[in-house]
């Protein structure tokens, strides 16, 4: 066991598949391929002793003469299926699975509709999963002589800074049941879930507890929301978990929450901290949930058509995981202001211009044009440009954000962010909003607005009136006829993913009222709260009102030295029924006593945000622990960095 930050977790972790892939070659899914960035990229692999190095796709193969495979990889179905045709177009002798997920969920899985109840409560189905596997591998190797090993090594977080982790390969995880935002059963289980949801619920609590047991952390779970209660209740009673707990020594308090429970941060354009406004221009990097592609070709001499699609010139990223100039200067774009970025950039730059432009001293601003001006002078210079590769990338990346057309109609969908926070502010009763954004959507195209932003600005504006206010039928049967024609109009853009879709008036009609529903859906989130159900506060200047989370408030008080009471927060041991039993009290004549756990009784808070979270939002919590003077540490996590536009499609499941 060991001790310290998931960031060591991770690395601990990738140096045991390091030791495992001398002379093979590897095949990875996108996911691990994802982590692997993160860890530093393919040349860990690489250096460390792979011959080759492959995507995890049934029509890869290898070489006769390479007799070793090693598959890095989730374990689901269809990539044991991928794995099958990988080993039978081979000649491999040798082959290891490294399963990610936890083999007594994956042994779950391998066994879905048998009784497999004594195998679990006798604690043998890691070793059964093991040995399924194992089966499998020789069978498809097919030779007599043959050597096959099966391994779980938890692989499935990436850390930007020492107090943020993300975890990829739940990315796609998003608190629904069966595709709806509120479970249509008031009393829900795992069952209430179907057979892929409920499978995405177990690898995470064995992802958490892979992490928990690394790290011989012992949880006290709390959590906000109806979809977070089925992980915290997985985490709390399956037998594996309870035995892990039983020997872990080093308490710590878990809190996980529902994004749905509040959408505004994650749809809002107002964005402070630059990461975020790089996320919201940039596509992402091939592949990947948590990084961007940066255009190069300002450093080379091909002419680039269509970046990222035109494949001349690899895109560049952010993340550096190997340098640690570039480590620091990530950590400024989630914590530090633009001013700050700039700079930071301008000096580790100036130390490489060939130009000599004015020193960062000299400055009063830093401009991207001065940024770009260093860099485009290092054109065809590839030694240079080499030795200062990571750095030369992100400042691309920042001044292609603050450069892009995009960022006229961020601005734009800000200044119609808080003009509709104030009308709201101002009268509670229903208002004319959905009208204003209905002749929006008419006049997109002359004020150069897309329908998606749009979209995440309804999806704000819903989160953000919750159940306060409720807007007129006719209001929104009049958005869902203005959304019926502009999805007709732009369903080639909307639905991009989809090959050749071809939109029917009526499915435009379809897609519109799905739309106003699920919007109607997001309002109702915070109902079943009782102090966090606002997420409009009056500002403390006395004028207007201000945005203020509920993660926000949520952490406000968890630090609060006055300890006031966490009404919405749920213990996983609230009900006290155990300790009542164990005491031989009545439980008829007891009065329940409320718990007296509370989060900061440990010195560390891991929160875990089920959907996505923003840099701005991370810093922000940092913050607020940080000036209320406490001394525990707070560790933030979840499935993924999310944009306006992604927070929108995975709320109204597009």
């Amino acid at each position: 066991m060991m001790s310290g930050s998931p960031k060591e977790f991770g690395e601990v972790w990738w140096a045991e598949v390091y030791n495992r892939i001398i002379g093979a070659v590897v095949f990875l899914d996108d996911y691990s391929a994802e982590c692997l960035h993160w860890d530093g990229g393919l040349f860990n692999l690489l250096t460390n002793g792979a011959i080759e190095v492959k995507s995890l796709s049934p029509f890869e193969v290898a070489q006769s003469e390479n007799k070793k495979a090693v598959f890095i990889t989730q374990t689901t179905q269809t990539q044991l299926q991928t794995i099958r045709e990988i080993i039978r177009n081979c000649d491999f002798t040798h082959c290891i699975l490294i399963s990610s997920v936890s083999l007594d969920v994956v042994y779950l899985e391998l066994n879905e509709g048998k009784d497999v109840t004594d195998v679990v409560t006798a604690g043998k189905a890691s070793s059964e999963a093991r040995k399924q596997l194992q089966e499998m591998l020789v069978e498809w190797i097919g030779k007599k002589q043959s050597a096959t090993d099966v391994v779980h090594i938890p692989l499935f977080t990436v850390s930007p800074t020492s107090i943020i982790f993300l975890t990829p390969p739940f990315q796609n995880l998003y608190p629904s049941f069966e595709g709806n935002l509120i479970p249509e059963s008031s009393s829900i289980d795992l069952y209430t879930l179907g057979s892929e949801e409920r499978s995405l619920v177990r690898r995470l609590a064995s992802g958490l507890n892979s992490l928990f047991e690394s790290m011989n952390y012992k949880e006290d779970i709390f959590y906000i929301g109806a979809y977070s209660s089925l992980v915290a209740g997985v985490l709390e009673n399956s037998p594996v978990y309870l035995n892990r707990r039983k020997n872990c020594t080093n308490p710590v308090s878990l809190i996980i929450v529902d994004r749905t429970l509040d959408l505004c941060g994650v749809t809002s354009h107002s964005m402070e901290s630059i990461l975020d406004k790089v996320m919201s221009v940039l596509p992402r990097f091939p592949g990947h949930s948590n990084d961007v592609a940066v255009d190069m070709s300002v450093l080379c001499a091909a002419n680039v058509i269509s970046h990222p699609d035109d494949i001349q010139i690899s895109p560049g990223c952010l993340f550096h995981a190997d340098d640690d100039a570039c480590l620091q200067t990530f950590d400024y774009m989630i914590n530090k202001s633009q001013k700050e970025v700039m700079f930071d950039l301008y000096n580790k730059l100036s130390k490489i211009d060939v130009q000599k432009s004015p020193g960062p001293k000299t400055l009063l601003k830093v401009t991207p044009q001065s940024v770009e001006k260093i860099i485009t002078a290092c054109k065809g210079n590839y030694d240079i440009i080499t030795e200062h590769i990571g750095t030369i990338q992100q400042a691309l990346g920042v001044v292609q954000t603050l450069k892009s057309p995009k960022r006229n109609e961020i601005e734009l969908v800000m200044g119609l962010e808080r003009q509709v926070q104030q009308n709201l502010a101002a009268s509670r009763e229903s208002t004319s909003v959905l009208l204003q954004i209905s002749q929006l959507i008419k006049a997109r195209k002359e004020k150069n607005l897309s329908l998606e932003s749009l979209l995440a600005l309804l999806t704000h504006i819903y989160s953000l009136v919750g159940t306060e206010v409720t807007f007129m039928k006719q209001h929104e049967e009049n958005l869902a006829e203005t959304l019926s024609v502009a999805i007709f109009e732009d369903h080639k853009n909307l639905f991009d993913n989809q090959d050749n879709c071809l939109a029917t008036p009526e499915e435009c009609d379809e897609v519109a009222k799905k739309i106003v529903i699920k919007l109607k859906d997001v309002s109702q989130m915070r109902k079943s709260l009782q102090k966090y159900g606002s997420v409009l506060k009056p500002c403390d200047s006395g004028s207007g009102h201000e945005y203020r989370g509920v993660l926000q408030q949520l952490v406000d008080d968890i630090v609060d030295s006055k300890r006031p009471e966490l009404t919405d927060l749920r213990h996983r041991n609230d009900d006290g029924i155990k300790d009542l039993l164990r005491s031989g009290l009545n439980i008829l004549t007891s009065k329940k006593t409320r718990s007296t756990k509370h989060p900061v009784d440990n010195s560390i808070i891991i929160l875990y945000v089920v959907g996505g979270i923003t840099a701005e939002e991370c810093k922000q919590l940092h913050r607020s622990v940080i000036t209320s003077g406490i001394d525990n540490t707070l560790i933030i996590g979840s499935t993924k960095f999310v944009n306006p536009i992604e927070a929108m499609r995975d709320a109204l499941d597009l």
